[in-house]
């Protein structure tokens, strides 16, 4: 493990821009940088390897040493902070002590200030209860990626947690009153149907009624976008499994430029008509149900939701030398949230915009 001080600010949003952004803006701190040799997972799709501002391997993990006091003095300098959301490069919940103890430091900086904050992991998030104050004025949630039952994370996630042990992260944070989301992510039919022939959509529907008893209430989904490289490596996989869904593979994910980024992408015809029938699966659960960058709200998302998230993340106004507070009626998804409003409840008009937010615009004016 290589501790290392980040130089740079850690302030900056989504890159996603356009009116079919799905996202609320937020502040998206990472513990490590970006790259697969940073997360032990080691996962067949990961996202994070495939990203354009992925690092090249190193001489081990890397962990950012000094993300508390770089965090803490960006924020004397706000005015308004978005949500944070901690951390989208790899797992901050790894089972390494050096990474723990720089997530547990940061989230302890945001507890203290009020900032609002959630957490997206594979792993065991337990260890944040240590924090003092956990989780804090602001609002938070916990999410949790399980790509599906335990023979899909066998092949997509093999090194990551096993599948209980991802359903007990959900129960620790529902036994604490804690809002909980599942990110059923990605779903990818050719492999779930070479594992369980024409009764895998019925298996997805068990998997959703076992998240909802475990306490989330929230699903978000996605069949993935996938560069060249990956679609090969899932398209190799599958057909260690079965020959003709590795054909499937083939004709049911194209290159697709629509909606935020470019790949690989399931038919917009055959990820329409599973989200909707994953979405009715969901709420007959209790859960709400979102798709993640690949269809438009209206088209599978249940009616309603401020963002694909669903729970409430406003942005937060200082209110006090080191003291945030939630703005109310503030959504974060401003050019959704506040379309057409002159004065949105931030005070900052050049926020509703479906780009993302210059870090200037959240600064204290002086």
């Amino acid at each position: 493990m290589i501790l290392r001080e980040r130089r740079s600010p850690t302030l900056h949003d989504f890159p996603y821009r356009g009116e079919r952004r799905k996202c609320y803006h937020k502040w998206i701190i990472n513990v490590t940088p970006p790259g697969r040799e940073n997360c032990r997972h080691n996962c067949l799709y990961c996202y994070a390897r495939d990203a354009v501002y992925s690092r090249g391997a190193e001489d081990g993990a890397v962990v950012y040493s000094n993300l508390p006091a770089l965090v803490e003095k960006e924020l004397t300098g706000l005015e308004l902070c978005p949500p944070v959301s901690i951390s989208n490069a790899t797992d901050p919940c790894q089972d390494l002590p050096e990474l723990r103890g720089a997530v547990k430091g940061l989230v302890e900086v945001l507890i203290d200030w009020g900032v609002s904050f959630h957490v997206i992991t594979k792993g065991d998030p337990s260890f944040l209860a240590q924090a003092m104050g956990f989780p804090g004025t602001g609002r938070f949630f916990l999410a949790v990626t399980i790509e599906g039952p335990p023979d899909v994370l066998a092949v997509l996630s093999p090194q990551a947690p096993a599948y209980e042990s991802r359903l007990e992260a959900l129960r620790w944070a529902a036994s604490l009153g804690l809002p909980v989301q599942v990110r059923l992510d990605p779903v990818i039919p050719p492999l779930w149907r070479a594992l369980y022939g024409e009764v895998w959509i019925e298996k997805a529907v068990e998997v959703l009624a076992e998240f909802a008893a475990a306490g989330a209430g929230h699903v978000v989904c996605s069949t993935g976008r996938f560069t060249a490289a990956t679609r090969n490596a899932l398209s190799e996989t599958v057909l260690g499994i079965s020959k003709r869904e590795e054909a499937g593979l083939g004709r049911e994910y194209v290159y697709d430029r629509s909606y935020t980024s470019s790949g690989y992408m399931l038919r917009h015809d055959l990820r329409l008509a599973l989200h909707r029938a994953l979405r009715g699966a969901a709420q007959e659960c209790g859960m709400t149900y979102a798709v993640c960058q690949e269809l438009e709200a209206g088209e599978a998302d249940t009616p309603g939701l401020p963002h694909c998230e669903a729970y409430s993340m406003p942005f937060s106004r200082r209110v006090g030398e080191r003291e945030f507070a939630p703005i109310t009626s503030c959504t974060a998804n401003c050019h959704a949230g506040c379309a057409g409003i002159a004065t949105p409840p931030c005070g900052r008009p050049e926020l509703v915009s479906a780009q993302p937010y210059k870090p200037s615009l959240l600064r204290l004016k002086v």
